[in-house]
């Protein structure tokens, strides 16, 4: 027997393992490590709260430490941004903005005008908002009939330029053919004007670690590689891919494959109204006799849970399991290290889940992301090891110049 709702596998257990509450073992090293392994989380429960060495600082929403260095140095480094609190230094507002009662500082025109811009709403608390003599924005916001459709933004929602002649509004950028696209559109490396003029004169910024350079110099996610689909737009995202139409990948916890196509889809598109299988076999389909229900959910005595489909239900399976092939109704582990870009270095496979290392030298971000711990050290030869980050690479070399 096994408690209901949990997989119903039998554990063996050794004495170096860790028994969680539903049965499973784990390895005891990995109790009270900060990364729940159990399915209960019970490895977790019961653990002393976490302590961070006297160089480093403790992320408040997470048993994460960091070096103290990274705390008030602009980057986000903790999940909750807790190292970028509104107490670091500099973090006052000038004269021409307001301080939101979280530490933001916003422009003073900002106040209420109708939008909301301090995350917690705080610069449009206790206004008392004007009636429009002449013109309301859609906001709400007044301005004056003179403004209107005269190519200038004066609501903040653009609702003052809309429904105009053909001028382009301030979030917008017009082709030297005269033609007017989002600003989104232009220097993304691809031409979107027929004159190529939204890409000339452009600056391209270099893609981040955990992003994949298209041909083009577009960055996209390395999530998005080898996906099946044309992410970059010029495909190279999938060149050299095993997935084509002789193969077509393993689908990811979470994921349905389409019958027809093997595409897959995220499991809470099947049955939802729209289509997204290139053949339409995700929803309904009186013609072929395709209804999404549950009626075959009692015959089918899913291990984990059952679900709507278009044939009538299909068996699902927790976070980090996957329908076992060979029987629909159970769940197998999945090797999360199979997908491209779980982990920056180095993934280590574990139950239900996976957990990302770095390498020497680099510490883990995120829980996913490796950055370079780039404080200089001597080793016992008296020389410099230094990680090659150019953004900290000078106070090393002065260093290594002065000694």
């Amino acid at each position: 027997t096994h408690r209901p709702g949990s997989l119903g596998y039998v554990w063996g257990f050794i004495s170096e393992q860790f028994r969680c509450e539903d049965g499973q073992c784990i390895s005891a090293s990995w109790r009270c490590d900060g990364t729940r392994d159990c399915l209960d989380d019970s490895d977790e429960v019961g653990c002393p709260s976490p302590s961070c060495k006297s160089d480093q600082f403790l992320c408040q929403g997470e048993s994460l430490c960091i070096p103290n260095f990274w705390e008030c140095d602009g980057d986000l480094d903790c999940e909750d941004g807790s190292d970028e609190h509104q107490h670091c230094p500099g973090r006052t507002c000038s004269s021409h903005q307001i301080t939101c009662s979280n530490g933001e500082c916003i422009p003073n025109e900002y106040r209420c005008d109708h939008v909301r811009d301090c995350s917690d709403g705080t610069d449009e608390k206790d206004c008392q908002y004007p009636t429009c003599e002449q013109l309301t924005c859609a906001n709400g916001a007044c301005y004056n009939s003179s403004q209107k459709c005269d190519g200038k933004v004066d609501c903040r929602d653009f609702s003052d330029e809309n429904n105009c002649t053909k001028v382009c509004l301030q979030h917008e950028f017009q082709c030297d053919g005269g033609v007017c696209l989002p600003h989104a559109y232009v220097c993304d490396h691809y031409p979107d004007c027929e004159d190529g003029s939204d890409e000339h004169s452009c600056t391209y910024e270099t893609c981040r670690g955990n992003q994949f350079t298209c041909h083009s110099g577009y960055c996209i996610s390395q999530n998005s590689v080898c996906d099946g689909e044309n992410d970059c737009k010029d495909n190279s995202d999938e060149n050299g891919c095993e997935s084509s139409s002789h193969h077509i990948r393993e689908c990811y916890p979470g994921e349905w494959a389409c019958p027809e196509s093997g595409k897959c889809i995220p499991i809470g598109n099947v049955c939802d109204g729209t289509i997204d299988c290139p053949g339409g076999e995700d929803e309904n389909n009186s013609t072929k006799g395709r209804y999404c229900d549950v009626n075959l959910c009692s015959l089918l005595s899913c291990e984990y849970q059952c679900r709507m489909s278009p044939n009538g239900g299909m068996c699902y399976c927790p976070p980090g399991f996957i329908v076992d092939q060979n029987n629909t109704r159970n769940c197998v582990d999945f090797n999360d290290c199979q997908i491209w870009g779980v982990c920056d270095q180095i993934c280590e496979d574990r139950v239900g889940h996976h957990q990302c290392h770095c390498a020497e030298g680099y510490v883990l971000e995120h829980q996913r992301h490796c950055k370079a711990n780039t404080s200089c050290k001597i080793d016992e030869m008296g020389h410099f090891q230094v990680i090659f980050v150019w953004k900290y690479l000078n106070c090393c070399l002065l260093a290594f110049w002065y000694n």
